[in-house]
This record gives structure tokens, sequence and C-alpha cells, in this order.
């Protein structure tokens, strides 16, 4: 069914990439942020009593009403965006953040790159238990002594999927808004040897394979609900 979703459940997008670590992004963090001062006005600075060295925390930019943050370090970055509408602006935007911060840093190799939906799908229990099947094509092949009607439940996998792997996890969750959530949270993620030239590639194929994995897994009557036809 080709459609567009009308009610997309996704929360937060991030995009992720990972590379050796480049000193001087640490002494240059300034010259960034006077490239995206405007869009990202808003500076949170790492905690030092954790016990990671203080290089590999992240920075934080965000722009003023919290819809898309960047972070990095002197080995990694990425984009968030907090009110996702569909794949092509935030293609856009990621390109935009991360090939900027690379031309500045001299950045050519990747390590690794991430792209992660994090999903909200709001559920009703029904005397007081959860019916997994009206939200997802899903379920647990449990012995007949353990009962299916679910209060709670959490699954993490992690699987190969073509040349790269992906995490799923699929837990019910209360949120700050006191919702009741089934959280599906999607990462999938390349490891090896990259470069930032093939960054379009490798970003499109990572939203390839997990909009694949989602219409999988949702059900048709959720599917109904956030599918619009299109004429």
């Amino acid at each position: 069914m080709v459609g567009k979703y009308k009610k997309p459940p996704v929360k937060e997008a991030i995009f992720e990439i990972r590379f050796p670590a480049e000193l001087s992004i640490e002494c240059r963090k300034d010259e960034y942020y006077e490239k995206i001062r405007k869009e990202l006005p808003q500076i949170f600075v790492p905690a030092i009593d954790s016990p990671e060295p203080y290089p590999l925390k992240n920075y934080k930019f965000q722009s003023p009403d919290n819809s898309k943050m960047v972070m990095f370090s002197i080995n990694r970055f990425s984009y968030h965006d907090n009110k996702y509408s569909n794949f092509d602006n935030f293609r856009k935007e990621t390109e935009k953040y991360v090939i900027m911060f690379c031309d500045l840093y001299k950045i050519s190799q990747l390590k690794r790159t991430g792209l992660r939906y994090i999903n909200h799908i709001p559920i009703t229990q029904e005397k007081g238990t959860i019916s997994i099947k009206k939200y997802l094509k899903f379920e647990y092949n449990l012995p007949k002594s353990i009962p299916t009607d679910f209060e709670l439940f959490q699954t993490l996998l992690l699987t190969k999927l073509n040349d790269g792997k992906l995490r799923i996890l699929i837990q019910t969750v209360q949120t700050k808004e006191n919702q009741e959530i089934i959280l599906l949270d999607f990462d999938f993620f390349f490891e090896g040897k990259f470069f930032v030239t093939n960054l379009g590639e490798y970003l499109e194929k990572s939203h390839k394979h997990t909009k694949k994995v989602f219409e999988d897994l949702i059900s048709d009557e959720y599917k109904k609900f956030i599918i619009q036809r299109e004429e």
C-alpha cells in the first residue's frame, strides 16, 4: 500500500557517525559553533564527574524549540530530530550538519554509521492487560503454563541484516505525561571502514531497511491509523 504517514509515531530520529579520534575538534569547537549558532544557539557542556575522559564526552547544541540538536566529541557526531516529519527533510538536515562538521575538521574516514528511530505507540489496556496483536505483528511463543495476558513486556534483539546490523527494543513504558506506550526503538548500523563521500548511500540504505522492518512489524489495524492512502 502506497501512502504517507499522517500520524507518524517517531518521537526522535538520530543519525550518528563514529570516526578515528581527531584532537583538533577539542580545541576548535567554537569554529563549528559559529557555523550553527543561528539555528542551534543553546549550549550544553558535559558533566565532569563521570569516569569517561572529558574529550570523549559530547557537547550538545540545541535549537530554542528543542526540535533539533547536534552532539559531538573528538570521535563521534550525531544529529537529532525531535519533530520528524519525513525522511527527505531528515536526510537534508542530517547531511548539512554532518558534512559541514567533516569538512571543517577534515574527517574523511568513518568507523561506524547508525540510524536510529525511537517510536512511541500509544496503547490502551483492556481489563488491565495489553493486547500486543492490536499494535504489532509480534507475539511470544511461551509454554501453556505462562499466561499471555501481559501487563508489561520487554524484548531486546540484535541481528545481522544484509551488510549491517539491527538492534530492536520493544517494551511498554509510561511517559512523563503518564501516557502508556509501546516503545519501538530501531537502531540500524554499519561497522567497518567507510568514507564521508558515501554518507548519503549509507543513510539511504539504513532508512530503507529500517522502514521495511517497521512496516512489517506493525499490525494492519495500527497501520490504518497512521497511513493515509494517496489517491
